[in-house]
């Protein structure tokens, strides 16, 4: 049993063969997927495939890179963590190396603010 605790497959890349892979998932031996969202529609995106795929979980969450503009509130994320196939906060964290990267108090106050609903939310 494998589980890619890591894949984007809300990424357009997959648009032209996303329902065959996913399909084939199971086949190949990827028993389980976590599928991190980097802002709030690709969140959306990452639950509702969770909701299709029975070996899919989602991660709800602002990716450094994607953080800005943030404007303080976590309301869609919130929504989207407490879906009973979203598993985590994510995908998370802070990313000083490119330099096109948000500033990096931003990335700060992003990650802290998922952390703290994270623990609110267990």
């Amino acid at each position: 049993m494998l589980f890619d605790t890591h894949a984007h497959y809300d990424d357009p890349k997959f648009d032209a063969d996303r329902d065959t892979v996913l399909a084939s998932l199971p086949d190949q031996g990827v028993s389980l997927v976590v599928n991190p969202g980097c802002d709030l529609p690709s969140s959306r995106t990452a639950a509702a495939l969770a909701e299709r795929w029975p070996h899919v979980y989602a991660a709800a969450g602002y990716h450094p890179e994607n953080c800005a503009p943030y404007d303080g509130s976590l309301d869609g994320i919130r929504e989207l963590a407490q879906a009973p196939r979203t598993v985590a906060i994510g995908e998370i964290g802070l990313d000083y190396y490119w330099e096109e990267n948000p500033p990096r108090e931003l990335q700060r106050r992003v990650f802290r603010d998922q952390m703290a609903l994270a623990r609110e939310l267990g």
